[in-house]
């Protein structure tokens, strides 16, 4: 390991310096290096998004929670998620293709959406489909990780959670409001309202773009149930090729069309001479974009942007029918998360903490009933179980920050890191 992160910083150094010679200019800047993994600066950039921060949250212990980050901050939590990363893949930790779809779906689903209006509403706020699967792979793995060495690792009794009340039984609401609110993701605390749905769009016109493609057929007159299976065989391949698959190799494998056995290459043509539809699905794609499958007169084609050369970009208006839909959609699953925060918000006076939400229900489950340890007195017994749930959450809290502080610090311990910033 040691070696590797050698070699990958004198062939980096090397290279900067050869860079200076030729008074070379670059975009990007290399701002760590973890055990021979690189981090850019871009990465920083991209891990700003407030998409990407919102849904990708884990216990890493780095960045103050509620806060928004600095540069710096967010290089250190890079840096741990590398270096949880890499001890994920020493131990095999792995998030099958299909466990990856079935959590985007329930995603997707639970903010009622269609795979295709979420796609879109990730493009709307600067986060390809494309590049969303593979940062939510890495996010499933070292939650896993996670999971297996810190939460199942982390002692919890029912002595720890009556101890604590003895000691902070002034301090329990107060405690547990600050558990609650560091949960909640930081806002910008001057950033003006942005419209969940943009007005406009970017789109690219004009110059030579080169296609490759994948074709399923379809037999003229096909009943419904057939169309259907060739439906969900090019969704199958769609998603292979978003995966990470070569699409080359994905059209000589399951292209029924001529071009099947040169990897579907259509070869460069002037944007001007595609057919319409061809036209309006190229504009939304990027170098290296795949669009998603689209029945045609004689079957369902799924397109890869290869190259492009001499476009040009323009912003287009969102059509109002797309823009309507969407705003639908994300209003009702507001609304629905509105209902769900209010049911657990209920005042439980009455009830003990039945209302306290899933978390806290865990928790019971995994403790047990309330014990007499001869800890508390009677009467501090009585308010103890008012709010057990609430101490059982902030104990298991405070112990698992603190292992997963131990944690990350053997690991880096043990690496080698080099920070440019």
């Amino acid at each position: 390991m040691r070696i590797k992160a050698f070699c990958a910083i004198l062939l980096i150094q090397t290279a900067a310096l050869a860079a200076s010679a030729f008074g070379a200019t670059y975009q990007d800047r290399i701002a760590a290096i973890v055990n021979g993994d690189v981090i850019l600066v871009s990465d920083i950039e991209a891990r700003k998004n407030p998409i990407v921060r919102n849904l990708m949250t884990l216990p890493l212990g780095v960045i103050p929670p509620g806060k928004l980050p600095t540069d710096k901050e967010i290089l250190d939590e890079l840096i741990v998620l590398q270096l949880l990363e890499q001890e994920a893949d020493k131990r095999e930790v792995k998030i099958d293709d299909k466990g990856l779809e079935r959590s985007i779906e329930m995603m997707y689903k639970r903010n009622n959406f269609t795979r295709e209006q979420f796609i879109f509403f990730l493009a709307s706020k600067g986060l390809p489909f494309s590049e969303f699967k593979r940062l939510w792979r890495r996010h499933l793995k070292v939650a896993r990780l996670i999971s297996s060495e810190v939460m199942r690792k982390t002692p919890m009794s029912e002595e720890d959670a009556q101890r604590y009340f003895k000691e902070n039984k002034d301090k329990i609401a107060e405690e547990y409001k600050k558990l609650v609110e560091d949960m909640a993701p930081a806002r910008q605390a001057q950033e003006e309202p942005v419209p969940e749905v943009p007005t406009h769009e970017e789109i690219y016109v004009g110059g030579r773009v080169r296609l490759r493609q994948i074709t399923i057929n379809i037999p003229p007159g096909a009943s419904p149930p057939v169309k259907n299976r060739a439906m969900e065989k090019a969704k199958k391949i769609y998603d292979e090729a978003m995966a990470g698959a070569d699409f080359a190799k994905l059209a000589k494998r399951y292209s029924d069309d001529p071009w099947a056995q040169s990897g579907g290459d259509l070869g460069f043509m002037n944007f001007k001479d595609l057919i319409p539809f061809i036209q309006e699905r190229t504009s939304r794609m990027q170098k290296g974009s795949i669009a998603p499958p689209i029945g045609t007169g004689k079957g369902i084609v799924i397109l890869y942007l290869a190259d492009a050369k001499g476009r040009t970009k323009k912003k287009v208006p969102i059509p109002e029918r797309i823009r309507k839909q969407l705003e639908k959609q994300i209003r009702e699953a507001k609304e629905k998360r509105a209902a769900q925060a209010a049911s657990r918000g209920k005042n439980p006076r009455d009830k003990g903490d039945e209302d306290e939400g899933d978390a806290s229900d865990s928790a019971e489950s995994n403790s047990g009933p309330s014990k007499d340890l001869g800890i508390l007195t009677p009467e501090e017994e009585k308010e103890y179980r008012k709010v057990r749930k609430k101490v059982i959450n902030i104990v298991r809290a405070r112990k698992t920050e603190a292992r997963m502080k131990e944690w990350i610090d053997g690991l880096k311990a043990d690496s080698i890191i080099q920070t440019r910033l």
